[in-house]
């Protein structure tokens, strides 16, 4: 484990957070906030609990604790925050498939109409 206090690494990025800290609790699974103030409380948090936090706050604590990244790794994890771009391309792509059929069931709607004319 990292000699820094990783209750105190979470509380810092926690409060700098967009998302209240009490929808981080409730989102990272933990029912109360006396739960994660004993969590913040820990020097020694043990990662498993720290990934769950990350995840819901899209952070990897990697650059803080180094040792948290080879941790995911060691434990076959999906990584923090890259998930995130990884999911706005494929949100990019969808979107533009869908303008693409948009357009191509436009002419073809036309083309129907042009048919019942003649």
């Amino acid at each position: 484990m990292s000699k820094k206090h990783v209750g105190e690494i979470l509380d810092n990025i926690a409060t700098n957070h967009p998302l209240p800290k009490v929808e981080l609790i409730r989102l990272a699974g933990y029912g109360s906030q006396s739960t994660y103030y004993k969590h913040i409380s820990r020097s020694d948090l043990p990662f498993r609990v720290l990934y769950k936090y990350a995840k819901v706050m899209d952070y990897n604590f990697a650059k803080e604790i180094p040792e948290f990244s080879e941790w995911i790794k060691s434990k076959n994890l999906p990584k923090i925050g890259a998930s995130s771009i990884e999911e706005s391309k494929l949100i990019k792509e969808k979107d533009s498939w869908k303008e693409k059929y948009f357009e191509l069931l436009e002419k073809y709607n036309k083309l129907l109409e042009e048919q019942r004319r003649r």
